[in-house]
């Protein structure tokens, strides 16, 4: 039950991580509201605070397809003329119910964004009819806005800000519990020094009590698919790529003799293959033109940041370099290391024929569609430069 519970924890924290790339950095805005949300919690819904901490970690993953990072969105007139913006607590909600043992924390999640005077959204909630979680969610979430602020507010200047908004985000009781809990030992300082909050994340779980887990279905399974189609929802075009390349690595992996379990294993790695992609600016992906050099440097970035998400979930680490290597040459003319022949693991041999089949016969902003049979042709063509021959050989039959 702890392994299983732990594997659920560390996808959750990576799915968390993947939201709050932004490019060259990570912003930890789930993580800083996760911790502070649990914190409250413990004070006045301490037999909720698992589902409080990921609810914090999750809010705001229905807001992906926005061209910056939700945290850059300051103004609370955008937020009403935004459809994605306005849109997104009852989008993170709907999301995270796919993971059935959050249904609690998606109730949270919805009313993130109500306000105590009535004046938020979606649903223009006002007092105790707004979720507590949300409630506590939302202070946790300004707090998080305002230690954006340059320079750096102290504990008196934050306590200042967040007494602005009392009586009109959130009630006097709420900013109370914030105050108290800001007071308590060196936890401002602590949860304002980004250096720390993934240790305090991690320690967080330890303690935490282990979330239920449904016995007839594969939580992980839930959140692997959430994953992949968070992925895949940071632009229109790659709706359900991620899922194809997962079954179609499927696919060659069993044409080319993998066991069931291995070739099972090379499906997960399939759906997450692109997480790294979501810290890639959309103007870079939606592009229609070559790219300029520093945008493929950025661009070639992605399975670096795909590693670096995947390496937290240890019961994947055997896929990280997998999953990472999808855009590796045969040739050893790709990226991001270069590696050719069989220094490329098989695996991603496998998924960048896969990956390439799926990219050539969907619409992109980059390049014409073909149909499957031409790109087979296009595959067969590129057999032993781009691709490894033996891959490129059972894609002509096993793929459709």
């Amino acid at each position: 039950m702890e392994d299983k519970s732990r594997f659920f924890s560390e996808l959750i924290y990576a799915l968390s991580l993947m939201m709050d790339l932004d490019e060259n950095r990570k912003l930890f805005h789930a993580w800083r509201v996760g911790i502070l949300a649990e914190k409250l919690a413990q004070k006045i819904l301490p037999e909720y605070r698992a589902q409080i901490f990921y609810a914090g970690l999750l809010h705001d993953i229905g807001a992906i397809s926005l061209p910056e990072h939700v945290v850059h969105y300051t103004d609370i007139k955008e937020h009403f003329a935004n459809p994605i913006l306005f849109s997104h607590p009852e989008k993170s909600a709907q999301i995270v119910r796919q993971i059935s043992p959050l249904v609690i924390a998606a109730d949270m999640i919805m009313d993130h964004h109500e306000q105590w005077d009535g004046s938020g959204y979606p649903r223009g909630l006002a007092g105790n009819n707004i979720n507590l979680g949300g409630q506590i969610l939302r202070i946790c979430d300004t707090f998080d806005i305002l230690a954006r602020v340059r320079p750096p507010l102290s504990l008196d200047g934050m306590k200042t800000s967040l007494s602005a908004r009392r009586g009109v985000e959130y009630s006097d009781l709420i900013y109370e519990l914030m105050v108290t809990t800001l007071e308590e030992g060196d936890f401002f300082n602590e949860v304002m020094d980004e250096k720390k909050i993934s240790e305090k994340v991690l320690n967080i779980t330890k303690e935490l009590p282990l979330i239920d887990n449904n016995p007839n279905r594969s939580q992980a399974d839930d959140i692997i698919r959430v994953f992949a189609k968070v992925i895949d929802a940071k632009h229109s075009y790659t709706a359900g790529h991620s899922e194809r390349v997962a079954e179609y690595t499927y696919m060659l992996a069993k044409a080319l003799g993998l066991k069931e379990e291995e070739a099972k294993r090379l499906k997960v790695a399939g759906y997450l293959h692109d997480a790294g992609k979501v810290a890639v600016p959309k103007s870079i992906l939606d592009k229609p033109g070559r790219l300029t050099l520093d945008e493929f440097k950025l661009m070639k970035r992605h399975p670096v940041y795909t590693m670096e998400i995947m390496s937290m979930v240890t019961l994947l680490k055997d896929l990280v370099v997998i999953a990472g290597g999808h855009h590796e040459r045969y040739d050893g003319a790709g990226y991001p290391d270069g590696l050719s022949g069989e220094a490329i693991p098989f695996g991603a041999r496998i998924m960048a024929v896969a990956d390439a089949y799926d990219a050539m016969t969907s619409v992109r902003p980059y390049q014409s569609q073909r149909s499957f049979a031409e790109a087979k042709e296009v595959i067969e063509k590129n057999s032993g430069s781009q691709f490894d021959p033996k891959v490129a050989k059972a894609a002509a039959k096993a793929l459709p």
